[in-house]
């Protein structure tokens, strides 16, 4: 008997189960912000938490959102939980499904959402069945959160994750993995601004001088944000919308530039932080508004989170696979909870890729390694 085998029994039957799963999923398309879409997902994913052996599952409104998902699952006796964390939100918008359908081809299996992250809650919860079908008794209790707001800044899922934080002894992330299906120990943390400039409007042929351009402005502004940038430490800034002007023949009153900005650090993103608020105007009478609209902070590569790595990379060793390990320029939720002080391991979902894009995949043949490894962890740490 080989070692996946010996964890979860039947594989084909499995695998099965969990392509099937996966497929209802997918087909009850959740784009963030779609309130009745997600919540249509999340009374699928409720059902099977609970047929999974839940001693609870509730579904948590979010206005203008949807509902978040909470299931819990009995341990050995104690407050500390392990928290399994993800998100039945996707990017992509009803009627994807029209052109990118979900199929298993190739050994592929392909639709939108499959790799973000619907084949990560699908492996959940058929780890969760082996888990009551074989009689194992995770070592603590295991709590379930799937937000329903991940993909647009978690902002009511972000309240639970810290009323949950006390109670918490570590948590699982199950974003997907790596290219190469490593686990993910550090990400960037993300910031997103809105730089303001207001003027004078004045009519651009009769009365140039008695404006003052907010374009103008701006571009003297751009270019000492895109300066703070520093590819050594790996910050990035990137200036991704322009807009202002009313007319080519009027001085413009108004711009705004809105501005990415990505670091490894929470170092890095407070001195960020306090460049932009910094920012003076460089025309006279010109005036600026800076905002920080968005902000997630990094998800940082500390001795815990490294723990809990290499209890994964033994386990996955003893079942035949080497996890590597790395980093991401995308946010998540593990970041939250990383920022909480939980030790935080992230990238646990199956292999694939093409994560928000057209070829949105996972592999087959990792399904039964995944949902291997998923028990072993729910059970072990």
């Amino acid at each position: 008997m080989n070692p996946i085998e010996a964890v979860i029994g039947d594989v084909a039957e499995v695998t099965g189960r969990t392509v099937d799963r996966l497929r209802r999923y997918v087909e009850v398309e959740s784009p963030s912000r779609n309130e009745a879409a997600v919540r249509r997902v999340a009374a699928e994913v409720a059902a099977d938490l609970e047929a999974a052996g839940a001693a609870s599952v509730r579904r948590l409104e979010a206005a203008g959102y949807g509902d978040h998902v909470v299931a819990e699952f009995g341990g050995a006796e104690g407050d500390r939980r392990l928290l399994v964390l993800g998100h039945i939100d996707t990017v992509h918008p009803v009627g994807t499904l029209a052109v990118q359908p979900f199929r298993v081809v190739d050994g592929r299996i392909e639709g939108p959402g499959t790799y973000d992250m619907k084949g990560s809650i699908a492996v959940l919860v058929s780890a969760l069945e082996v888990i009551r079908d074989r009689g194992l008794k995770p070592i603590r209790p295991i709590r379930v959160l799937l937000t329903c707001d991940e993909e647009v800044g978690s902002h009511s899922g972000r309240v639970w994750m810290k009323k949950f934080a006390p109670s918490t002894h570590a948590v699982l992330v199950i974003e997907p993995s790596l290219q190469d299906g490593g686990i993910k120990t550090s990400r960037k943390g993300v910031d997103t601004y809105s730089v303001r400039a207001l003027g004078r409007a004045a009519h651009a042929g009769m009365d140039p001088g008695s404006g003052v351009s907010a374009i103008a402005e701006l571009a003297y502004q751009i270019v000492d944000i895109l300066a703070l940038a520093d590819p050594g430490r790996g910050t990035t800034v990137n200036v991704g919308m322009v807009e202002g002007g009313t007319a080519t023949n009027v001085v413009a009153a108004e711009a705004v530039a809105y501005v990415d900005t990505r670091s490894w650090t929470q170092a890095e993103a407070e001195r960020l932080y306090a460049s932009f608020v910094s920012l003076k105007p460089k025309l006279a009478g010109a005036r600026l508004m800076v905002e920080r609209t968005e902000t997630r902070p990094p998800l940082e590569r500390t001795e815990a989170v490294l723990g809990l790595y290499e209890r994964a990379r033994a386990i996955g060793r003893e079942l035949g696979v080497e996890l590597t390990e790395g980093g991401t320029g995308g946010g998540s939720d593990g970041c939250l909870t990383a920022a909480l002080g939980l030790p935080t391991l992230d990238g646990l979902g199956p292999l694939g890729w093409g994560a928000h894009a057209p070829d949105e995949h996972i592999r087959l043949d990792d399904i039964p390694f995944r949902v291997a490894l998923f028990t072993r962890l729910l059970t072990e740490l």
